[in-house]
């Protein structure tokens, strides 16, 4: 069964607002819908559907987390500086 190829309407439907560049970069890797869905899951703070171990994303779902995560500012506190 063949799938649709993925465009810049369904990567914005499941990333929100992205940059056109990185909307053409996870294009350009060709994700499979499951890969897709588990970064979207990742990046809402799903972790759990990684399992008890933690599992941390690799391969194109690594890719992809890392290309929308770009120039995305640290919201953790530790990170900050005064």
């Amino acid at each position: 069964m063949a799938t649709n190829p993925l465009t810049h309407s369904d990567v914005v439907r499941l990333f929100g607002t992205i940059d056109d560049h990185k909307a053409a970069e996870i294009i350009a890797l060709n994700p499979s819908p499951v890969e897709l869905d588990v970064v979207e899951s990742y990046l809402a703070g799903m972790t759990d559907v990684m399992g008890k171990e933690r599992i941390p994303l690799t391969g194109k779902t690594a890719r992809i987390f890392e290309i929308i995560m770009r120039d995305e500012p640290f919201e953790d506190e530790d990170f900050r500086r005064s």
